[in-house]
């Protein structure tokens, strides 16, 4: 029976996994059959994620992927075992709300440093015939980079950048038989997100932010599922593309 969405035989990572839409992917791909990689900076966190995957060989590695600049031991470690990756997830990234005034070149830097710079290490690594089978890449951006609102800029900026890397970046891996995807999240009630909506100043402002959405607040499966599509074979002719996934952001 034809199962495109049997993951059986699928080594993924998942950066970010130790909360949110990281997690709720890791586990949602174990559920399909995939063998997990989660990474993430918290290791307490990310062995709760480790507690809740099905099935067994999947791994931990914590690192923080900001003060990395050369990733290659970490892919090293994920291919011990002598299995490529056949697929990635990069969720991991900070919100930042920040005025103008006091968004200075080097918080820029702390944004960009966080949730883009790895972005690119990561698929550089991927990229290499020692670390992959060919397969997909998913990275996890924001509607906010299509479709901004105040006093995000410096976050807005960083997953702007990502949205142009996918597109770049498919160009240049279709060769290499690898796929370059991004998904545009909506508000997604995740922690991160809860955070952030503690930043509007008053009830008024935080119902307009919900009410943003045709169908609500979001949960991270909703993002999961989106990832489990690009990372399949049912997506197989799908590249360069940020796919909406923001329950009608208006």
């Amino acid at each position: 029976m034809l199962n495109p969405l049997d993951f059986s035989d699928k080594k993924i990572l998942v950066t970010g996994a130790s909360s949110g839409i990281g997690r709720a992917t890791a586990i949602y791909l174990s559920k399909l059959g995939a063998q997990i990689i989660v990474s993430g900076r918290n290791e307490e966190r990310l062995n709760e994620t480790m507690l809740q995957l099905t099935g067994d060989n999947h791994q931990i590695i914590v690192i923080d992927l900001a003060k990395e600049e050369d990733l290659s031991r970490f892919f090293e470690q994920m291919v011990q075992d002598g299995t490529k990756l056949n697929g990635m997830v990069h969720c991991a990234g900070i919100p930042y709300v920040m005025p103008l005034q006091s968004l200075s070149r080097k918080r820029i830097s702390e944004v960009m440093e966080t949730n883009f710079y790895p972005f690119i290490e990561l698929v550089r690594q991927y990229a290499k015939k020692k670390f992959s089978n060919g397969g997909s890449i998913v990275s996890i951006s924001s509607i906010l980079s299509v479709q901004p609102r105040a006093y995000e800029t410096g976050y807005i900026a960083s997953k702007a950048a990502m949205n142009a890397a996918v597109t770049s970046l498919a160009f240049e891996l279709a060769k290499k038989e690898i796929r370059v995807n991004g998904v545009l999240a909506g508000n997604v009630m995740t922690e991160m997100v809860q955070e952030t909506l503690k930043e509007y100043s008053n009830e008024e402002n935080l119902n307009k932010v919900i009410e943003q959405s045709l169908l609500g607040l979001g949960e991270p499966n909703d993002i999961a599922s989106v990832c489990a599509f690009l990372l399949s074979d049912m997506a197989k002719f799908i590249t360069g593309r940020n796919m909406y996934a923001d329950g009608g952001f208006l």
